[in-house]
This record gives structure tokens, sequence and C-alpha cells, in this order.
């Protein structure tokens, strides 16, 4: 019985923490949206935080490599990683990109993002979700997807120069161990498979909201 509580608080205590970080981020962000009415210079006012929030959720991984979550741990790898290497490989790297209205959608969006999936994520664990909370979270995507996406692709495109000029992440040869490494050659393929990626990412998203709300009993009906 004990070991089966400690988990569960664990996962409960974690989506209680990046909740709360994440709000955090967004109303640093929406506080800067307000004042400035730009989408320039959220990075300067919320880039720390993102980046802390953003590190810690490499623990989703570890949750589904040990079992602790269902799903994939390769599927959460790529999922971090992705958003990881534009965060800490492009924009962190780059400061000209980093206060651009392109990193600004991209924060924004993700942090709407994170604010309905780590509460419903909560509520799943102590068995007390309400359904509009599961209609948020399988709604926001459909606007914050495409632009968490396109955000990132510009980011990446504007830092590309800089990247390039400054032969940041690369490594060339010769070295010690005759291994070769043209970052802004990944990036430029990178962007050529998000669009992909990202295409069979929101259709699975969205089988899985046809999945999630449609009415109770109705799969037993069908059947």
């Amino acid at each position: 019985m004990r070991q089966a509580v400690l988990p569960k608080a664990y996962l409960l205590l974690y989506n209680v923490a990046q909740f709360g970080g994440w709000a955090f981020c967004l109303y640093h962000l929406l506080n800067h949206v307000d004042t400035t009415r730009s989408l320039e210079g959220t990075y300067a006012v919320a880039g720390d935080a993102v980046r802390l929030f953003q590190l810690a959720s490499a623990l989703e991984i570890l949750h589904a490599a040990v079992g602790l979550v269902g799903g994939s741990p390769v599927t959460a790898l790529m999922q971090w990683a992705g958003r990881s290497n534009v965060l800490f490989g492009v924009v962190g790297a780059v400061p000209e990109v980093q206060n651009t209205a392109a990193v600004g959608a991209m924060l924004l969006a993700w942090a709407l993002s994170e604010v309905t999936r780590y509460p419903w994520y909560a509520a799943n664990l102590v068995g007390a979700c309400p359904r509009w909370l599961t209609w948020i979270r399988y709604t926001a995507f459909i606007p914050l997807y495409p632009v968490g996406v396109v955000g990132e692709m510009w980011s990446v495109y504007q830092a590309l120069p800089f990247i390039k000029q400054r032969g940041l992440r690369s490594v060339p040869l010769p070295n010690a161990a005759n291994f070769a490494f043209d970052y802004p050659t990944f990036l430029v393929a990178l962007m050529c498979v998000y669009p992909l990626l990202w295409f069979q990412l929101y259709s699975f998203l969205f089988r899985q909201r046809r999945k999630k709300l449609q009415p109770a009993g109705s799969a037993k009906k069908r059947n």
C-alpha cells in the first residue's frame, strides 16, 4: 500500500510544482505583453524561469522509463529534446534573437500549454478531474501548438546566420576523435522534417481529443 502511495505522491508534487512554475512564467509573460503591447522582450523577463522548468521537465523521461507513467520514454525524450534544443541550443546561445517576437510567441504558447497540462495530470492522479479541465486540456493545443511550432522555427531561422558565423555547437575537423558536426546543417535538416513531425503529433492529439471528449458510454454504444 505504502509503495503505491509514494510514487503517486511524488508525481502529484511534481505536477503541482511544474504548474506553479509555468504559472509564474505565464504571469510575467502576460504582464510584460500587457505593459508593452508587444511580444518582444519577453525572454528578458521570463527566460530564466522558463529554462529552469524546461530543464526540470527532463524528469518526465525518467518517469516514463521506470514506469511511473504510461507512454514511451523515447517519445518523451524526443519531445523534451526538441524544445530544449531551441531553448538552450539556439535561443540561449544567440542574444540577438532572445527578445524577438518569435521567441515571445514561442514562450507564451509553451506557458499556456503547460498551465493546462500539469493541472490535468494532477487532477487525474487524485481522481478528481472535472470535465471542463479535460476540455481545456484537449482544446487549448489547437491554436497553441501551431503558434509554438512556428515560433520555434522562426527563432531558429533568425538565429542561423549568427550560429553559422560563430561556429556555435559545431565540431570541425581535424580533431582527435576524427568526427565532424555542423550545427547549422543539423538545424536546417531539422527544420525540413519539422512540418512532418508536427503534422503527425498534431493529428495524434486530435485523435486523443475525440477519445477523451466523447460522451460517456458512446464507445459502448458503438460496440
